[in-house]
């Protein structure tokens, strides 16, 4: 498991995010803050999350107070 101040790498749609575990665990309810390496959109030879979707909004989404 994850420790909080763990450094998680998504990439959402092609491009690549580097954020905190503590940070994603802000955004309850949500696949973020549930992130587990055993889901099949993490690749462990990068050793990074992938999401099919816009990549610029997802700034929006994980940083939004």
């Amino acid at each position: 498991i994850a420790s909080m101040d763990e450094r998680i790498v998504l990439n959402v749609g092609g491009i690549r995010h580097e954020t905190f575990q503590a940070t994603l665990k802000r955004i309850p309810a949500t696949r973020l803050s549930r992130l587990t390496p055993s889901q099949s959109n993490f690749d462990p030879l990068l050793n990074e999350y992938f999401f099919d979707r816009h990549g610029i909004v997802f700034e929006q989404v994980c940083y939004a107070n």
